[in-house]
């Protein structure tokens, strides 16, 4: 049996790793949990729900869209965003629930 036998290739690899990458900052995970959990909302909604200014959710949203992990959808004078699938929406929820397991809780001295 050869170490690469049964996973995937570097390519998919990468795509995985830019996908964590562009989840991982706060105020993009609270935007995808924000949408995972109460299904879409607006920008501006997006917006107050993270006290953050507009033009800096519009730049969490585009970040998460450029890398498939939200779509939007104009309806009248708003666009509304939404999870691309229920795979994001497990990732970001599971992630969640790790991190909140009490062996999680303690503050972990950071590795340098």
């Amino acid at each position: 049996m050869s170490a690469a036998e049964g996973l995937p290739d570097a390519a998919s690899i990468g795509r995985t790793a830019e996908l964590l990458a562009a989840a991982a900052h706060p105020a993009r995970l609270l935007v995808l949990l924000a949408l995972s959990r109460r299904g879409p909302l607006c920008a501006g909604d997006l917006s107050r729900l993270s006290r953050s200014e507009q033009t800096a959710m519009s730049h969490q949203l585009r970040t998460l869209r450029d890398a498939g992990l939200v779509r939007s959808e104009r309806r009248g004078k708003h666009v509304f965003y939404e999870i691309c699938d229920q795979h994001v929406a497990h990732i970001v929820e599971d992630a969640v629930a790790h991190t909140s397991e009490p062996r999680l809780q303690k503050k972990r001295p950071r590795r340098r």
